[in-house]
This record gives C-alpha cells, sequence and structure tokens, in this order.
C-alpha cells in the first residue's frame, strides 16, 4: 500500500513541477519536451515521467503524437473566442446566481483577501502569482456554488484558461489595468444585493478583460 502511495505522490509531484515549468514560461508553447530530458532534469525515473506526462495530457497542457513526440500544449484564439470565453461565461454565471444568495461575510473576506494580494503581485510585477490569484478569485465564485456538476465542469477547462492567461497576458503587459478591473469586479461582488447586477458584472468582466487581448494568441 505505502509503495503504492509513493508511486501516486510521485507522478502528481512531476506532474506539478511540469506545470510550474510551463506557466512560469520555462517550457515555451508549442516546444518538444522528451522523457529522457525530464527524467534527468527532475532526477526521476522515465517511468515516473511518463505517467506524469499522461496526467499532463488529460488536463490539456501536453500534446502527445503517436510514435513521434510531446509537446507543450498551444491555444489559438478560435479556441478561446469560440469555446473558453462562452463556457466561462456560462459556468460562472450560473454559479453566482445560484450561490450568491448564500454568501456570508466570510467569503467576502475572501474576496478582499485575493485583491489585496493581487495588489503585492502588482508591486513585484509578478505575473505568475497574479495569474495564479485571478485563476483563485474566478475558482472562488466557482466553488461558493456548492454544486458539484458544476465545479466539475470548472476543473475540466481549468488548466486550458491558466494556460490562456498565461500565453496572452505575458505578451500584454497590463498587470495595472487587470488590476483595477479585478477590484471593479469585487467591489460589485461584494456590495451588490441584486444578483443580476452581479451577474451582468461577471459577464462583461470576463468578456472585456479577454477579447481586446486575445489577438496576441497566434
Amino acid at each position: 500500500m505505502s509503495k503504492d502511495l509513493s508511486r501516486f505522490s510521485l507522478k502528481h509531484r512531476i506532474a506539478q513541477e511540469i506545470r510550474s515549468l510551463i506557466y512560469e514560461g520555462k517550457l515555451s508553447a508549442g516546444e518538444k519536451i522528451t522523457e529522457s530530458r525530464l527524467s534527468q532534469d527532475l532526477g526521476v525515473s522515465r517511468t515516473s515521467v511518463r505517467e506524469a506526462i499522461l496526467l499532463l495530457e488529460l488536463e490539456g497542457l501536453l500534446i502527445s503524437s503517436p510514435y513521434k513526440d510531446t509537446r507543450v500544449a498551444t491555444i489559438s484564439q478560435e479556441e478561446v473566442m469560440e469555446l473558453l470565453i462562452p463556457m466561462r461565461v456560462q459556468i460562472e454565471t450560473y454559479a453566482l446566481k445560484k450561490g450568491f444568495a448564500n454568501w456570508e461575510d466570510a467569503d467576502r473576506e475572501k474576496f478582499r483577501g485575493i485583491v489585496e494580494n493581487m495588489k503585492k503581485a502588482v508591486n513585484y510585477d509578478d505575473l505568475p502569482t497574479f495569474i495564479d490569484l485571478d485563476i483563485q478569485l474566478h475558482e472562488l465564485i466557482v466553488t461558493s456554488s456548492e454544486l458539484e456538476n458544476v465545479i466539475r465542469i470548472w476543473e475540466s477547462i481549468v488548466h486550458r484558461i491558466r494556460l490562456h492567461f498565461v500565453y496572452q497576458n505575458s505578451k500584454s503587459g497590463t498587470l495595472e489595468k487587470w488590476m483595477k478591473d479585478h477590484e471593479e469586479l469585487v467591489e460589485i461582488l461584494i456590495t451588490e444585493d441584486s444578483v443580476e447586477d452581479a451577474v451582468e458584472a461577471l459577464r462583461k468582466h470576463i468578456i472585456d478583460t479577454n477579447i481586446p487581448d486575445v489577438y496576441l494568441l497566434n
């Protein structure tokens, strides 16, 4: 049992290492990776690397071609415009409609805390941390609905969402503007009594913070 748990844990630790390399830009979109290179760089077996790669393929972060190679996934303008943004609007606004009335002061404090940490990330010009907090904020909207089916759908696309943020935002360089956009959204979410107004603010935020810069994607 302990051997199985250790193997399970190692696979996930390796996957997290590779995710970090992708999210920090140390592995670029379309870049070829090999089991042997990762095995050597991380000091682990090729078998464990292979298992981690399979996990990351399921998350949409790596793409493997049979009998060819494995590369870091890319993301297109078309996927963002036609799939990710519409899905985010549907998932997040639905979750907000269902969970908004049940929010308590503790929930609102969580939003405030994320915004305060975003400000620190802006001060340090720390894009990876800002993106992580951006994901946390939107994930909080989804999870506070307490709807397991909605949460599972979100989890199935969140890695592609993060990849979109990484690729697009690393080229636009407008942390201060994003900070203002998120402050305005959170202020509405934590002070607005009307769920309809909160939902409209969220819908507008998702569209307005992504579509203007989507041309930066290849």
